[in-house]
This record gives structure tokens, C-alpha cells and sequence, in this order.
């Protein structure tokens, strides 16, 4: 993991990659919820700024975890699974990409999925507003990624309520506006 850090540090020159490539590598624990929200944001950072090959290095880091349970943990392998297979979709590259669905689609139960859309076509939507009222003139992100994020893995792992055209215009818009950040 170390030498594929040090080698986005290199290659990538955007302040969000660098910022999240050092907290990796000081310090990253499998354990740590807060650490895995790290590598999963720096792959969605990868994946803005066009590095698709390294993004998906990124999410192979977590391939390896199994579910134990633990959702707070699990969410972060799903969505790098989900985020891989949106790549590899992209590409044409269909190889593969059902068995990782699969596996995702063992620990989810979509029955839940429609408590979810109130979350994401109206309470992102207000949180990413007030923070552009708050600070005007500037493009921020917490809410558009956690938008992005969500948008990417209930579109791949597909059976959402919300058609999947919906999350493809979010995900290009939030990709479009995100690419101006530095």
C-alpha cells in the first residue's frame, strides 16, 4: 500500500490527493472507519481528476475485506467495489464486474433503499447550498462527494427507486463541478 501512495504522490499534483495520500500514509488502519473514509475518498478523488488506473489500485486496497457485520466498516468496501465497477463499466470492461456486484448485493437490503431518496434528492441538495450561501465564490465538497459517493454506489449495484439516468446527470454534474477543485 505504501509504494502505491507514494507513487500517486508523485504522479498526482492536486492539493485534495496529496492532503489524503499523507493522512494514508501516516496512518491507516482496516479497523478504523475514519481511515478507510480516507482511501475510499482519495480513489473518488482519483476518479474526478481522471486517474481511473490508479482510483482503481486505490479500491483494490480494500478487496480484501469481508463483511463481519459491521456497516460502518463494510460501507467502505462496498463503495470501492462500487466505484471499480463503474470504472471497468466505463471502459467496456464487463469482465469481472458481475461478481463484484454480486458481492455487494449479499450484504444490502433494498427494501431500504426508499427511506434513502428523501436523503439524496433533497437533504444533500440543502446541505450543498448552504454551504455554497456560506462560502460564496467558492466550490465546496464535503456534501458534493457524500452526494457523489452515494450517486455511484446506488447506481452500479443497481435496484434503487431512483432511475439510474438521474444518478448518471448527478454523477456527471458533480464530477464536473468537483474538477475545479485543487
Amino acid at each position: 500500500m505504501e509504494e502505491l501512495i507514494n507513487d500517486i504522490l508523485e504522479e498526482v499534483d492536486k492539493k485534495k490527493v496529496r492532503s489524503l495520500c499523507k493522512k494514508i500514509l501516516k496512518k491507516c488502519s482496516f479497523r478504523s472507519k475514519n481511515d478507510l473514509t480516507n482511501v475510499i475518498i482519495l480513489a473518488t478523488w482519483l476518479y474526478i481528476y481522471g486517474y481511473a488506473d490508479y482510483a482503481l489500485k486505490v479500491c483494490d486496497l480494500l478487496s480484501g475485506m469481508t463483511f463481519s457485520g459491521n456497516y460502518d466498516l463494510w460501507h467502505n468496501a462496498d463503495y470501492a467495489v462500487c466505484l471499480k465497477a463503474r470504472i471497468l463499466r466505463e471502459r467496456g470492461e464487463e469482465e469481472g464486474r458481475e461478481e463484484l456486484l454480486q458481492r455487494v448485493n449479499e450484504h444490502r437490503s433494498p427494501e431500504l433503499y426508499p427511506n434513502g431518496v428523501e436523503y439524496y434528492r433533497n437533504t444533500i441538495n440543502i446541505n450543498i447550498e448552504s454551504d455554497d450561501a456560506y462560502h460564496p465564490g467558492k466550490v465546496t465538497d464535503f456534501w458534493r462527494i457524500n452526494k457523489l459517493i452515494k450517486a455511484i454506489e446506488y447506481r452500479e449495484a443497481g435496484g434503487h427507486p431512483i432511475p439510474d439516468e438521474e444518478f448518471e446527470r448527478d454523477i456527471e454534474e458533480l464530477v464536473g463541478v468537483l474538477r475545479a477543485v485543487k
